[in-house]
């Protein structure tokens, strides 16, 4: 696995949060949620 996720952008959904490693969208009836690759220097 060579590819990291550090930053997601999907412009047609509504977001709502981008946390420590995780980045939330507003589906409308679900929310969305992705686990990024994102380490905080707190976690080394």
């Amino acid at each position: 696995m060579n590819e990291i996720i550090l930053k997601t952008d999907f412009p047609d959904v509504s977001f709502v949060k981008r946390g420590k490693v995780r980045d939330i969208y507003d589906l409308g009836e679900y929310l969305l949620l992705i686990a990024t690759d994102r380490i905080s220097a707190f976690d080394v």
